[in-house]
């Protein structure tokens, strides 16, 4: 029966070259160094497409910014552009001159009603709505009590009188309408 040599891992992993292993080293350091060639070559295209995000990353940041910035300029336009036609009407309607007062009071107030309603449709088409709560219950959210009332007539916390229409636009509130509140009357001559 023949012996075999048993060797241990530490025997195992050491390697010691034979003039037999030299042409094996040449290979192995042959494909050692296309592996790093190629890993260069990855690192490089790598470096590449990043600098490349990075730029359109920069560049879509500033087109962002430069297209809020128009918003905030010009945004209003279309509402502005509107309301130009109401100054415009407001002029025509001041340039109006006539010889007898009660004639020139009814056309001052028929085209300065007519005005009105064009300003109202131009504010509705751009979703501007007035708030015009009288007789309402009082809505913090929305009205903005100047003062109150003592009454009877009317139920506590309902919107007797409106001092100033508020608006909103969409859902937002543009300005709270200002109004007077109903409070219990107090009673007098109780003892």
């Amino acid at each position: 029966m023949q012996t075999q040599d048993v060797k241990t891992p530490e025997q195992e992993e050491t390697f010691e070259p034979t003039p037999e292993s030299g042409t094996t080293d040449s290979t192995e350091e042959i494909n050692t160094a296309k592996i790093i060639a190629e890993n260069e070559h990855l690192i490089q295209e790598l470096k590449d497409q990043l600098l490349r995000s990075l730029a359109e990353n920069e560049n879509t940041r500033k087109r962002a910014q430069r297209e809020k910035e128009d918003a905030q300029k010009f945004g209003v336009s279309n509402l502005a552009r509107d309301i130009v036609g109401v100054a415009d009407n407001l002029h025509r309607a001041l340039e109006n001159k006539s010889e007898n007062a009660a004639e020139l009071a009814e056309a001052l107030f028929s085209g300065v009603d007519l005005i009105l309603k064009d300003l109202e449709g131009i504010l509705g088409r751009h979703g501007i709505e007035r708030i015009s709560p009288l007789g309402l219950a009082f809505d913090p959210h929305y009205h903005q009590a100047v003062f109150e009332l003592e009454t009877n007539e009317h139920v506590p916390g309902t919107v007797v009188q409106v001092v100033q229409d508020g608006y909103k636009i969409h859902d937002r509130l543009l300005r709270p309408a200002m109004v007077a509140v109903a409070k219990a009357a107090t009673q007098q001559g109780v003892a």
